[in-house]
């Protein structure tokens, strides 16, 4: 009867050995997808100075930018069963009138685990053309990490895009902190005085009133905070200290477009917490508490089966 025992016991602590081997290094990296079916929403409000064209004055203004993000299930790129998928982002930004002060557009080919942008993808853009990306909107070059870290996210510098420059840049690692309760790694992305483009412009807002048209650049800084839940990638949190400034024909700021600091509102915030909390819990699971549990029990299963085997081997003491 020990012996049976002995062989129950063995083969239960191989077979829990076995599971938990099994979703760490197979369940856990096929189950580290971003589904393709995603739609999120995130809101950021802030107090800004607002250039209005129509008006040719800057007005201080509350404004909110509404960033919606949701997988693209049409194009071919974005298939079921691959590791591609494909985000439509728009982004509009108002004022407290909701009279439109921005909007953008930006599609994107993405890595399902890393989150990094695929260069070789059909029909991407980033634009804010009225009337449809531009076959320049076409050719940016997609790179960085866009909307989401990685899985396991680590504490070092990441490329992340930044769609008005349309290119990737640094986002530096500068410590951990808590947020709603988890645990996030806070990344600073310092993209510094550059031209976007040139435009025509009334003399008056580059300091030339006199003339009534001229050819003026337009420059654009930002420092963007992201907080990030390491576990699953998501960005808790976010913020952007922006300004954009035309520059005239003597290379002297003019009329500023828009400066201030917009930030996740707490409705954002408290539900990509709620939303980082379940994706961390259920990865957790799978890549460490679910493996540990099983491969400690398996262990005690397999030494008892052992001792009790070695037990039912040894001879009885006969009188």
């Amino acid at each position: 009867m020990r012996r049976v025992a002995s062989l129950v016991l063995v083969g239960l602590g191989i077979f829990s050995l076995a599971l938990g081997a099994v979703l760490r290094f197979y369940v856990y990296p096929e189950l580290a997808l971003v589904p393709l079916d995603q739609k999120t929403e995130s809101v950021a409000e802030g107090a800004a100075k607002v250039f209005y064209p129509k008006d040719l004055v800057v007005k201080d203004a509350q404004l909110t930018a509404t960033r919606k993000v949701e997988s693209n299930r049409v194009l071919p790129d974005g298939k079921s069963g691959g590791d591609v998928m494909v985000w439509d982002q728009g982004l509009v930004v108002t004022d407290a009138n909701d009279q439109l002060v921005s909007a953008l557009e930006h599609r994107v080919c993405l890595d399902r685990r890393t989150n990094m942008a695929l260069e070789k993808c059909s029909q991407q853009y980033v634009t804010d053309n009225e009337k449809g990306p531009t076959a320049e909107d076409k050719a940016v070059r997609q790179e960085g990490l866009n909307y989401k870290f990685p899985f396991g996210t680590e504490p070092q510098d990441y490329k992340y895009f930044d769609t008005t420059v349309r290119k990737a840049s640094t986002a530096k690692y500068e410590g951990t902190e808590q947020l709603g309760g988890l645990e996030v790694y806070k990344f600073v992305q310092k993209i510094p005085r550059t031209k976007m483009r040139d435009q025509e412009v009334p003399g008056s807002l580059v300091n030339q009133p006199e003339t009534p048209s001229v050819k003026a650049e337009r420059f654009y800084q930002n420092t963007r905070t992201m907080w990030v839940e390491p576990t699953s990638g998501i960005i808790v949190k976010g913020s952007e200290q922006q300004r954009q400034v035309l520059v005239g024909p003597d290379g002297k700021d003019g009329t500023v477009l828009i400066e201030g600091t917009l930030t996740f509102n707490e409705k954002t915030v408290k539900e990509s917490v709620e939303r980082a909390t379940e994706a961390r819990d259920k990865l957790n699971l799978i890549s460490s508490t679910g493996p540990i549990v099983l491969l400690s029990v398996g262990v005690v299963l397999l030494l008892a089966g052992i001792l009790l085997g070695a037990f039912a081997r040894r001879p009885k003491h006969v009188a």
